[in-house]
């Protein structure tokens, strides 16, 4: 391009020569010779420059597509634990350290397909491998959502693959996705984007394959997806047995899922989203399948069909011409669980179906110490037989949105480096009137003396984001 510039830069001078020259013929043939020669070596040089242009951007173009973007999420945590049991005992952790990375990877080799995946490490300071001694640790829907050691485990992976555009977009996906810090969760996990689907319901870790319809109820915003997915399968024979890869146990069945989260309308400042869900051959316990040593709750899957529904409300800006409300949040979501049991089989300890409900709301406002600090409190009411599949919540005490009683919390989250650096300082506060449902999710819900009859968890997290 400089080749270019310079040669027109040569010839304007000529041309400017010529024309205060002496009009000797002999002196203007000649100019006009050099002047010719001069216009056919730009001529081209614009065509080289124009093919390597087209070079370039077909390297460009070709570039966007031909590679694999990366993303860094690291996050360094204290919590100090405390619980007290009904029998009156106390149990504490007053240094609870933990590390957790997920390394993130997304490629679109057309405009119609990609890929995301995520890979992950959730680990505590001189952990010693936590889930050996703990059945439910390493299940796939938890898998990297409760700290255990420096073990990399596949957090998600899964394509999308974009069928029609227009007026009702369609696309559909299949993999494994982790459908935690979803919505109004994404708040005290101080992430702005929420994952999918609603966090009141849904928090765990799930494979499966996703049907989604854009514009689904001609709402600005509005979509609905169609989600099959398997929680737990029952194979228990080995690659290396006669009949790999199935199953000898014939009350052992697979628990499959199946959800329909969906946005009813979001114009940017009010997002009002719902979900349902059925989760089918779900686990209870059957008298029959008692065993003294191996299985003396007679726990089994199988036991029956469970339903679950939330409806959930967000409003960003309460006021456009107050700065402190416009740049406040509320939120409110209604949800709730029915368990509908076999004959013979007992679901959360009863024969009959049993109908929980929950309410959570919360609150977010700018702190007027910082340029974009938030502090959040957030409340939750669970009754006794509240079940949700929120069994991948991060709050090390267990899951606080599927409280049997009452939950209070309060945070602050505190953004430096364009966001890129992040810290929240949170407080989470569990009052159990009835058994938590983390450990035996199957079973019945009064307490025991040795549950946990109130939990507190003071957290402090330092977490980098690119």
């Amino acid at each position: 391009m400089k080749k270019i510039v310079t040669l027109s830069a040569v010839v304007f001078l000529a041309t400017a020569t010529l024309a205060n020259a002496d009009s000797d013929a002999n002196t203007t043939a000649a100019m006009q010779v050099q002047i010719n020669a001069l216009s056919k070596k730009i001529a081209k040089l614009e065509k080289k420059q124009k093919h390597q242009n087209k070079k370039i951007s077909a390297i460009k173009k070709h570039d966007s597509y031909d590679n694999i973007k990366w993303n860094i999420d690291f996050r360094t945590t204290y919590d100090h634990l405390d619980y007290k049991l009904k029998n009156g005992e106390e149990v504490t952790n007053s240094s609870m350290f933990t590390n957790r990375l997920w390394l993130g990877m997304a490629s679109a080799p057309t405009n119609k397909l990609s890929f995301k995946g995520q890979l992950a490490v959730y680990s505590t300071w001189g952990g010693n491998n936590i889930s050996a001694d703990d059945p439910f640790q390493n299940v796939n829907w938890r898998a990297s959502s409760k700290a255990d050691d420096i073990t990399v485990k596949m957090r998600q992976g899964y394509f999308v693959y974009n069928i029609t555009d227009g007026t009702f977009p369609i696309s559909i996906s299949a993999g494994r996705r982790a459908a935690t810090d979803g919505f109004l969760a994404n708040y005290r996990e101080g992430t702005k984007k929420p994952g999918s689907p609603l966090a009141h319901i849904t928090n765990m870790e799930v494979d499966g394959a996703m049907l989604r319809v854009g514009n689904a109820f001609g709402l600005e915003g509005s979509y609905i997806k169609f989600v099959f997915g398997r929680s737990y399968t029952n194979i228990n024979q080995p690659s290396y047995s006669g009949t790999p890869y199935t199953s000898v146990e014939a009350t052992d069945e697979n628990v499959d899922f199946f959800v329909m989260p969906m946005s009813l309308y979001n114009n940017g400042q009010v997002n009002l989203m719902a979900e349902y869900t059925a989760i089918f051959n779900f686990m209870g316990t059957n008298s029959d399948l008692v065993n003294p040593v191996t299985n003396p709750a007679g726990a089994t899957t199988g036991a029956g069909l469970k339903h679950m529904g939330a409806i959930s409300l967000q409003i960003e800006g309460l006021n456009e011409d107050v700065d402190f409300l416009d740049n406040s949040i509320v939120f409110a979501s209604i949800a709730a669980t029915r368990t509908a049991p076999k004959d013979g089989y007992e679901m959360l300890g009863s024969s009959e179906g049993q109908t929980g409900y929950s309410v959570w709301a919360g609150v977010l406002f700018p702190d007027m110490l910082t340029e974009d600090g938030k502090i959040g409190f957030e409340y939750n009411h669970g009754s006794k037989y509240w079940a949700p599949m929120t069994w991948a919540e991060d709050t090390l005490s267990s899951s606080k949105i599927a409280t049997r009683g009452n939950a209070y919390e309060a945070y602050w989250n505190l953004p430096f480096e364009k966001g890129h650096f992040t810290t929240q300082i949170r407080y989470t506060y569990m009052d159990y009137k009835y058994k938590s449902n983390i450990e035996e999710f199957w079973a019945d819900p009064t307490l025991l003396d040795t549950d946990a009859e109130s939990s507190q968890d003071i957290r402090v997290y330092f977490r980098y984001t690119y």
